[in-house]
């Protein structure tokens, strides 16, 4: 296990032995979106030459009162080791942690354009009944899909998009 990872799993394993693993994963998938729209902080904060206790004031500047303790004192502690950059890797080793312990599934649906609410709903039926269990859709859209569904989950992948019937029907006729 890489130290992010080992990273993640300790403050999952903090969070749920204190009852807030909801609370923290919610604001680390925050932090996580805002660091990745602002780069420039995590140098900021994982820069070598910036003192140990001006870094912890700009993190009490900028998270005191706005997230949970622990999820301050952790980026804290990444701050102190330079791994802010890290963030995204312990963020995703939580996440799989929340999501096992709540028997959460995450599935990514690629489409070619937005499905609508109706649709998304339904497609999210159909998946939790069929795993039985939770369900969390992650909706991309990509153009070059054309049309048609692209499911993965676990490893698993079903592409029913006309970009992938039209690459086998080349490999048919070639």
């Amino acid at each position: 296990m890489s130290a992010p990872q080992t990273y993640g799993a300790s403050l999952y394993d903090l969070a749920k032995d204190e009852g807030m693993s909801r609370e923290i994963l919610v604001d680390l998938e925050g932090i996580v979106s805002l660091f990745n729209e602002h780069p420039a902080y995590v140098k900021i904060l994982d820069a070598p030459q910036i003192e140990r206790d001006d870094l912890m004031e700009i993190l009490n500047e900028d998270f005191l009162g706005k997230v949970n303790r622990y999820v301050l004192n952790f980026l804290k502690l990444l701050s102190e080791k330079h791994s802010v950059h890290h963030i995204g890797e312990c963020f995703k080793t939580y996440e799989k942690l929340y999501n096992e312990d709540n028997s959460i599934k995450i599935v990514n649906v690629t489409t070619a354009k937005p499905i609508g609410k109706h649709l998304e709903e339904k497609l999210l039926q159909k998946l939790e009944k069929k795993t039985g269990g939770k369900v969390f859709l992650k909706m991309h859209v990509d153009k070059k899909c054309i049309g048609g569904i692209i499911i993965e989950t676990d490893g698993i992948r079903i592409d029913s998009s006309i970009k992938s019937g039209l690459e086998d029907l080349k490999k048919a006729l070639i």
